[in-house]
This record gives C-alpha cells, structure tokens and sequence, in this order.
C-alpha cells in the first residue's frame, strides 16, 4: 500500500503540473504570453494525452480508497469503477485521435444565405462586393475603433463578435488567416457571420 500511494502521488503531480500547463497555454492562445504555435501545439496536442492518463490514475486511487473507507469496495463497486473509467478513457481518447470534424468547404451560396439573413455582426456600411488588398485588410485591425475583419479563401468577414480589440485566442484581425482557420475550426462556423468583400492579391 506505501508503494502504492507514492505511486499515486507522483501521478497527482503530474496532474498539477499539466494543469499549469493547460493555463499558461490557454493564456498563451488568449494573451500571447507565449508563442501561439508553441501554446496550441502544448494546449490541443500534448497535454490532453497527459490529462486523461493522469486524471484516471489519480481518480482511481482516490476514489477506490474512499470507497474502502466506507467498505463498500467490493466486486460490485470495483465493476461499476472500472466501466466508468474504461467509458472516459474510451471517449476522450476518441476525441482526441479518432474523431474528424467535417471540414468540407461551405458553398457559395450557403455563406450568401447566411450573409442575407444575419444582420446582428452585418457592418451597415460595408458592401459584399467590396474588395480587399492585404494592405487595405490590415487597417480593419479591431483597434482604434475599426472592425475586426478576417479573410479565409478570398471572402472577408466581420469577425468583430469573436476578436474582441482584434485578437481571438493569439491571433489577430486584419490577416488572411484561412490556414489558422481550418487548422481549428469548421467550415460552416463562417455561415455565422456576414461576408464584407473579398480578398485580392
């Protein structure tokens, strides 16, 4: 049982250690305290391996001597445990390296559609058949009073809901980001907002 709870104990500290982690990752996406890549690659790539190993070890001791506290560990207790934490493993472990968002690319008129009847984040001045030069993109920054405006595949959006003063989780307004788009969200997310122009070279 000692070799057990040391055992344990290095488990709850890895546990307190990716939790840090997690925060100063997150605040890295958010806040760029950090570098995005290196706080996305720490936060969606190698902490949640970390967390769902650790958690479940963890939990399992603590939980399994509580239940021997109040003896009721039996084989019953000791059943329903085990497919409680086969269950979370088996999910978020599916989440994590098996299950694929749709990331097919919306259509032309699904995004005019949407565009058409969303008219809370519609800018009252701007026209969608406005074009944009990546220089002329880069003054709608989210600063100074201007909107936040993102291009991905050639169409600009007003984004200004999501990037409050220009920034959203390290990145910022005003850019093509249709590479950072699609590295984390899905396509039909964009159906959501209004289209102000598209991108030119």
């Amino acid at each position: 049982m000692k070799y057990l709870a040391k055992f344990d104990r290095f488990f709850a500290w890895i546990l307190f250690a990716t939790m840090i982690l997690f925060l100063v990752s997150g605040y890295g996406m958010t806040k760029g305290i950090i570098s995005n890549k290196l706080a996305v690659d720490i936060h969606n790539q190698l902490m949640p391996a970390v967390l769902i190993i650790t958690f479940t070890i963890h939990t399992w001791f603590a939980i399994h001597l509580a239940f021997k506290r109040w003896r009721v560990w039996n084989w019953f207790s000791m059943t329903v445990l085990a497919i409680f934490f086969i269950a979370f493993v088996s999910y978020f472990g599916y989440l994590q390296y098996f299950y694929q968002q749709n990331n097919s690319r919306s259509s032309t008129n699904a995004i005019s559609t949407s565009t058409s009847n969303d008219t809370n984040s519609a800018s009252p001045t701007a026209s969608t058949t406005k074009t944009f030069t990546l220089s002329e993109l880069a003054k709608y920054n989210g600063q100074n009073g201007q909107p936040s405006y993102v291009a991905v595949d050639g169409k600009v959006y007003d984004l200004s809901t999501v990037f409050r003063n220009g920034v959203h989780y390290g990145w910022s307004a005003g850019q093509d980001l249709s590479t950072e788009f699609h590295s984390q969200h899905l396509d039909s997310i964009l159906n959501n907002y209004s289209v102000v122009g598209g991108l030119v070279n």
